[in-house]
């Protein structure tokens, strides 16, 4: 099983993929040269995706800064004795 993750995979996933591409991009443009391409294969994806990623960034830059503790900070793991019982928080 080693042997297939780290030698055959590495070797055969980038020509696999390379084929899934060339066959749809051939089926899209037969589709286009129709005049059947659905709507949603029409939309602005490079602009779309670069977007989701720009916000994720975004996203997790705020995240970070908004729960920075100090260097060394150790947190108390939540206990689950009862329901209503707070997040972890560090100890003071």
């Amino acid at each position: 099983m080693k042997k297939f993750f780290m030698v055959i995979l590495p070797l055969v996933l980038p020509f696999l993929l390379y084929a899934l591409y060339v066959t749809m991009a051939r089926r899209r443009a037969r589709l286009a040269g129709e005049g059947n391409l659905p709507r949603w294969q029409d939309a602005p994806w490079h602009w779309i995706v670069a977007a989701s990623v720009l916000l994720l960034v975004a996203s997790l830059i705020v995240y970070r800064d908004m729960t920075v503790f100090e260097a060394g900070t150790v947190l108390e793991p939540t206990r689950l004795e009862r329901p209503e019982s707070p997040p972890g928080l560090p100890v003071q």
